[in-house]
């Protein structure tokens, strides 16, 4: 239950997202430097990271849930829920990985979306691992974007892992791509956005198919920011629009309820990590001019408590 944005500026674009979750998590910053064995492939190799990577990660391990490395390659993961989306068995010819890990791979290996797109035919998502043992390898899709502005939808299907051009820089979750722009069409006329009556007819659910039209709508209709401070500001105010409080969605599988844990967007440009949490409406930046020793993996932790400054 999450969303992804998309804005552009002249000269590089933000991506945000919140992160929605059903069970209590922790999460923090994290920076992983060069030649860092971020985890080993399905074979039992190691994999190395040849890009410093900045990101967000659950309980302080290295799997990303999204980041920006250090050429502004930005990604966001979200559920992704389907029926053998993954093949059940490695292909020795191919990179194997899980779908946990394959995210960081992407973030640490590639410079651009065109690097990316290169090599996904060699990439190969499974379940189990050389010995047939099961893997964690959740049901994920992707979004990436870079410097060049050029954003795409990366989808398991049929065992392989494809990709969408995303011209509308919006993410949600199920169904795929192909019927959210189809039910996007089939609500608003694209070309035509101005006559839209959106007090009165924009979606106002919270399922996937009605956050993807109003996260299109609302990312398309807002004033064009002039530099990637008003970019990054411009998305916190829309995905504030996107959030689930917490109480609003009970969860019927677990005794818990869905909400929003924080809120985050990457700038391509000066390769920026910002976040905030649902407790604390203070941002944190991060980039990698403020990591001091640049061949260690660190971890950086958000201030979770209520904070406000006073008039000066």
């Amino acid at each position: 239950m999450c969303t992804a944005i998309k804005i552009n500026y002249e000269d590089g674009c933000v991506m945000g997202r919140t992160m929605d979750y059903e069970v209590p998590l922790n999460y923090n910053a994290i920076y992983l430097p060069k030649n860092y064995n971020f985890c080993n492939d399905l074979m039992g190799n190691s994999l190395y990271s040849k890009y410093k990577t900045l990101g967000i990660c659950f309980e302080n391990r290295d799997p990303l849930k999204d980041g920006v490395n250090e050429h502004g390659l930005i990604g966001i993961t979200n559920a992704f829920s389907g029926f053998n989306l993954y093949a059940n068995q490695v292909k020795p010819e191919k990179t194997n990985i899980s779908s946990l890990d394959y995210f960081t791979y992407a973030l640490t290996n590639y410079k651009s979306v065109e690097e990316l797109i290169e090599d996904l035919p060699n990439i190969h998502i499974s379940t189990k691992d050389y010995n047939g043992e099961n893997v964690i390898s959740p049901d994920f899709h992707f979004m990436f974007a870079d410097s060049t502005k050029r954003c795409i939808i990366i989808e398991p299907r049929r065992g392989k892992l494809i990709y969408y051009e995303n011209p509308y820089d919006v993410m949600t979750n199920s169904p795929g791509f192909k019927s959210h722009v189809r039910r996007l069409n089939q609500l608003l006329d694209l070309d035509n956005l101005e006559d839209f009556n959106s007090v009165k007819n924009l979606p106002g659910g919270y399922d996937p198919i009605s956050r993807f039209i109003k996260a299109f709508y609302l990312t398309k209709m807002h004033i064009k920011p002039n530099n990637y401070k008003e970019a990054l500001s411009y998305s916190y105010n829309i995905m504030a629009a996107m959030t689930m409080p917490n109480g609003f969605v009970r969860n019927k599988k677990y005794n818990h309820t869905t909400y929003t844990r924080y809120i985050c967007s990457y700038d391509s440009k000066y390769k920026l990590l910002t976040v905030k949490s649902d407790t604390n409406p203070k941002v944190y930046q991060l980039g990698f001019e403020d990591i001091v020793e640049e061949d260690k993996r660190q971890a950086f932790f958000l201030d979770k408590d209520f904070i406000v400054e006073k008039f000066k």
